[in-house]
């Protein structure tokens, strides 16, 4: 499983018309790879949408059917904390989103892989495996 982060849902969505897209390559190279959203990949997402038009909510909430949706849980809670106390106490918190911090704690909950084009949002995370396009 590769969780995906919010970069690559919109260069995929922007992209979705193109002939050539750099996002669709990396699914078309993993074809029996699941692909996985956060809660807050969704909303993130989701939220792009909703602020167009609730056309585009739905064209938007249409687009994501095809990604396997990871809820938040107690123990993703848990490594989020871990995550944003381990970075404070060694300085590297700032200018950190903290809506970055719970997809990291997603794909570490899930042993897996995230999938970005913006690595240094989460570089200097421990055992976090980042992936880019």
């Amino acid at each position: 499983m590769i969780c995906v982060d919010t970069s690559f849902l919109i260069h995929l969505w922007r992209e979705r018309r193109k002939p050539e897209s750099a996002a669709r390559d990396v699914l078309e190279r993993h074809p029996d790879e699941k692909f996985a959203l956060s809660a807050l990949v969704v909303g993130e997402f989701l939220e792009g949408g909703a602020s167009v038009s609730a056309t585009r909510l739905a064209e938007s909430r249409s687009f994501i059917t095809r990604y396997h949706f990871l809820e938040v849980d107690q123990e993703t809670a848990e490594r989020y904390a871990r995550i944003v106390s381990g970075l404070r106490a060694s300085g590297e918190d700032r200018g950190r989103s903290k809506p970055d911090m719970w997809i990291a704690a997603a794909a570490l909950r899930h042993s897996s892989p995230i999938l970005t084009k913006n690595t240094k949002h989460f570089q200097g995370i421990p055992d976090l495996d980042v992936l880019t396009f």
